[in-house]
């Protein structure tokens, strides 16, 4: 048998992730994390690895790709803020919005679009009418809602008047594990 040439291994290329996972797929090399980002110290846990790649600040032309590109920008913007009890973000001046580091930032009619697209699936509101600031919401009542009522059917309470002060402070919910951010 003839030996075979030797080839190189083709360097795989970089794509955008399509999911964030229960840990958001944090930190990494090129992150940006450390290096000038422009927002003070981070840890390098405080962003998603696609934080650093950079069609990541230009709104994607293709619709399916969009829609994957805008919501990592709502999972990141929540979780973000969830993390840290922060309730509102300013659209003009959220540091995220731009990376130093690879010389990138979501232009101002991009800002708006991830800003619409987080209104429109029920995680903030406006502030105000001059779409300055939103109101992040870390999770929708709807989903609170349906996780409350989880709880109460598997605790074997439907049908029972409860309290909200009964529930989060009764003797019979202590050590429970309440559904409520």
């Amino acid at each position: 048998p003839r030996p075979r040439p030797r080839t190189r291994p083709r360097p795989r290329p970089r794509t955008l992730p399509l999911t964030l996972g229960s840990g958001l797929g944090l930190g990494g090399a090129g992150s940006g994390v450390g290096s000038g980002v422009g927002f003070g110290r981070m840890a390098a846990a405080d962003v998603p690895e696609f934080y650093g790649f950079p069609p990541f600040f230009t709104l994607q032309p293709v619709l399916s790709t969009r829609e994957r590109q805008l919501r990592l920008w709502q999972d990141f913007i929540i979780s973000w803020h969830r993390s840290r009890s922060e309730q509102f973000l300013s659209v003009a001046e959220w540091p995220f919005f731009r990376n130093d580091a690879i010389h990138r930032s979501l232009k101002a009619e991009d800002r708006s679009a991830v800003a619409e697209y987080l209104v429109r699936n029920g995680y903030a509101e406006w502030e105000d009418d001059t779409h300055a600031r939103l109101l992040i919401i870390w999770e929708r009542p709807g989903d609170i809602a349906a996780k409350l009522y989880q709880f109460v059917r598997d605790q074997g309470l439907v049908d029972t008047v409860l309290t909200v002060y009964e529930i989060t402070e009764g003797e019979q919910f202590e050590g429970a594990l309440l559904p409520l951010p």
